[in-house]
């Protein structure tokens, strides 16, 4: 048998409603209808052994006063004991539960008068085989439908016997008997409709109690289907029980291989953390690392139920979602503050620069000065620099993309930014194996700012030669992607500031933001692309690799 397991489709859930459920709009439940059933067949016997005691000759029933009348009315009573179950055992009702109920004792009541009629006072104690009729029918309604249902035969019964007695065809003794089992149908009905009422409320309520569990269940597997964290239920011995897909994808675990196995098949570290939390609950347990994704999880463990039906459930928080959340909480209340003195610092910038380039080119200013408006001039470059990149943090989900020919925009770039960066020519190199007729879809002031910053950090690093940074182009084996690398010869980033290149206001220039590498992978990842930095390989300096969809325009 397959273990219990709390996967999820990705189909949406339908909750189940939760109605209130007052008695009377309460259909006929599985009770009632297993109730009408017995009635029923127990009519259907009844009736037949009446219409069978008068025509099978060995069993002819003695003392009736009108054998023929006894007859037709135990046939026709037959009949309709018959009809009445067919109807009772019908999905769809043919008319209200209370009109049924009602047909139905009226047909008892008249065809047992019938009979007691014909068969005068011989045949008189069979007004007592009603009594389950009439708790059948104080079961399933109220008390004052059920007194009324009992009322129907009491004056029927008691009308017949007591005109049998005026006829000397009853004595006083058949007058009080019948009495007593008139008093009997009172009795009865009321027990059965206080017995029925109670019953069918407690009915009612584990109906609803059903209900609300179902809905709980299906809230709780949303909940647990949707949490970030991932979620495992093991048992004493250490066997997954349970768990979420987010769980799989934390673990890196097939789903096809997850049912019914060991945690340590899962993993072993978390298998030996679970191990160590059974020793000691109260210790607190350090992240582990997960090889295959290099992401770190925390566990959490909490002991469930008693005895040998006990277990653990296990929480598993990927560290590094947390910590780009706070990340992204710090620069939203960072961005905004930053951007309002950014705006503030723009303008006396502006006219500090103004006022150093105009005394840059006064002759008067002695060669001191001059080296002192450098400086002035310098800083003012940088400060400016670390405005605008300030300001793109706020700017980086405004995007304005369009189609851009890529062989034409790289050489446009590299242009430019050998230019503006006063780098020698050949410097940066260009290779393309891939078509020169490929389209990419992208914001172009984005594209600028992505190569502006990996092809400024590439120079400010490599060893200044012709040919220290290469620029290449290919196409991915799927043809879907286009890949772009851009490699210097400079000493490389060392294994201790590979997790923080891409974190903002980490650098390691004292002249740097920390910024503009964080910035090229905001702006990649807005535009469907996508920047990594790929490990060292000999003979090289730093690799970046910017990831772009390809765009296939539509012919003209």
């Amino acid at each position: 048998m397959q273990p219990p397991r709390l996967t999820f489709s990705s189909a949406p859930e339908v909750f189940l409603p939760l109605p209130s459920l007052p008695v009377a709009s309460v259909p006929l439940g599985v009770t009632g209808r297993r109730i009408l059933w017995i009635v029923s067949i127990y009519r259907c016997g009844y009736a037949l052994a009446l219409l069978g005691g008068v025509l099978v000759p060995a069993t002819k029933l003695a003392g009736v006063a009108l054998p023929g009348l006894f007859t037709v009315g135990a046939a026709a009573y037959f009949v309709m004991a018959l009809g009445v179950m067919l109807v009772a055992q019908m999905e769809r009702e043919l008319m209200p539960l209370p009109w049924f109920l009602l047909l139905s004792i009226v047909g008892d009541t008249v065809f047992l008068t019938i009979l007691v009629a014909a068969g005068g006072n011989a045949l008189l104690p069979l007004i007592i085989f009603l009594f389950p009729q009439l708790a059948a029918h104080g079961w399933l309604l109220d008390r004052r439908m059920a007194l009324v249902h009992a009322a129907l035969p009491t004056l029927s019964f008691l009308g017949i016997t007591v005109f049998l007695f005026f006829n000397k065809r009853a004595d006083e003794a058949q007058l009080i008997g019948t009495t007593l089992i008139a008093a009997g149908y009172f009795a009865i009905a009321f027990a059965a409709a206080t017995v029925g009422r109670y019953t069918q409320v407690s009915e009612r309520l584990v109906q609803q109690r059903n209900i609300d569990i179902a809905n709980l269940e299906q809230i709780n597997r949303v909940v647990i289907r949707d949490m970030k964290d991932g979620v495992l239920v093991l048992d004493l011995k250490g066997i997954v029980r349970g768990y979420n897909l987010q769980a799989l994808s934390l673990l890196n675990v097939a789903d096809y291989a997850a049912a019914g196995q060991r945690l340590i098949q899962w993993s072993v570290p978390l298998h030996d953390a679970w191990a160590h939390w059974q020793d000691d609950p109260e210790m607190s347990q350090p992240p582990f690392a997960i090889e295959s994704s290099a992401s770190m999880l925390l566990p959490r463990f909490v002991r469930i139920g008693t005895g040998i039906s006990g277990g653990t459930l296990v929480y598993l928080e990927d560290l590094g979602r947390a910590r780009t959340e706070a990340q992204n909480l710090k620069l939203a209340a960072l961005g905004r503050l930053t951007a309002s003195i950014a705006h503030e610092v723009r303008n006396p910038l502006s006219a500090i620069q103004q006022a150093a380039q105009l005394l840059e080119e006064d002759e008067m200013v002695p060669p001191e000065g001059r080296r002192l408006l450098g400086m002035i001039h310098n800083n003012g470059k940088r400060i400016g620099r670390i405005v605008s990149e300030i300001l793109q943090l706020n700017r980086r989900d405004r995007r304005n993309p369009e189609a851009l020919r890529l062989h034409d925009q790289l050489q446009h770039l590299i242009t430019e930014i050998s230019a503006g960066e006063q780098m020698p020519i050949g410097a940066i190199t260009f290779a393309s194996a891939a078509p020169s007729e490929i389209f990419f879809h992208f914001d172009r002031g984005h594209f600028d700012q992505i190569l502006w910053n990996l092809l400024r950090n590439a120079w400010q690093f490599c060893q200044k030669k012709p040919g220290s940074i290469q620029v290449s182009v290919a196409l991915e084996p799927s043809q879907d992607r286009v890949r772009l690398d851009i490699i210097d010869d400079g000493p490389g980033i060392v294994a201790e500031q590979w997790e923080h290149v891409f974190e903002p206001f980490y650098t390691t220039r004292t002249s740097g933001t920390g910024l503009g590498l964080y910035i090229a992978r905001e702006l990649a990842t807005t535009n469907q692309a996508s920047l990594e930095l790929l490990p060292h390989t000999e003979g090289h300096g730093a690799h970046f690799r910017l990831r772009l969809v390809r765009f296939s325009p539509a012919p003209t």
